[in-house]
């Protein structure tokens, strides 16, 4: 199981690779997911299991996306023992400037699921807002379902259909091509916090940084901890 995933990462970043070759960046960067293994998790109906446990409720409303990806990759992690990775979606300055779009970026944890056919994909874990598009009209709720979905669909929830979004492996082809796209996409280990996580620091993270999960306790109400 874990050589089959391998194969599908290398395939994977080849598609990364030939999609955004040409953004790399002239200095070395971080290859954000190299020797990183998340958990393959066997059956879509356990990936639904596990999406329908994580909980909503004990959060502020002016929680960020980072604390509760945060915690729900803590969560998946000690409580489960389920290696995740966290997906960044970020909005590019053109992106803001032409549809007055405030977000720099969102993100949540991501974890391999193999599905009924036996292919594997990468689902985005995000109960928080995966259930109206920002875009969709609010009484279209129920054309939607609270469940993993792939990064193509996710991507939807935030930026009008049919956006490319390339996947980039390090912070710095993001922050230098802010007018050729609307967004990126960075996927990374579950250990990353921030964006600047990925822009100021020298290694990839390899564990959970205490200050992190202080941090991280913020974002819950008063009593639900």
């Amino acid at each position: 199981m874990k050589s089959m995933y391998s194969r599908i990462l290398q395939l994977i970043a080849l598609s990364a690779l030939s999609f955004g070759g040409s953004l790399a960046h002239a200095q070395s960067t971080l290859k954000t997911l190299e020797g990183y293994q998340p958990t393959l998790l066997p059956t879509e109906g356990e990936a639904l299991s596990i999406y329908q446990q994580l909980p909503t409720t004990p959060f502020k409303g002016s929680s960020g996306c980072f604390q509760r990806a945060h915690n729900w990759a803590y969560q998946l992690s000690s409580q489960k023992n389920i290696k995740s990775m966290k997906v960044f979606l970020f909005f590019t300055e053109r992106y803001k400037r032409e549809f007055d779009y405030e977000w720099m970026y969102h993100v949540a944890p991501l974890i391999p699921v193999q599905k009924t056919d036996g292919s594997v994909e990468e689902m985005v874990f995000d109960p928080t807002f995966i259930n109206t598009p920002s875009w969709a009209d609010s009484s279209d709720t129920t054309k939607y379902d609270n469940k993993p979905i792939s990064i193509n669909e996710w991507i939807k929830y935030f930026i009008f259909p049919n956006v490319e979004c390339p996947v980039v492996e390090n912070y710095q082809d993001y922050f230098d091509f802010q007018e050729r796209y609307y967004c990126y996409i960075m996927k990374t280990p579950m250990y990353t916090y921030i964006p600047a996580n990925l822009e100021e620091e020298k290694e990839v993270r390899t564990n959970w940084w205490p200050g992190d999960l202080q941090q991280m306790k913020k974002a819950y109400k008063a009593g639900s901890h």
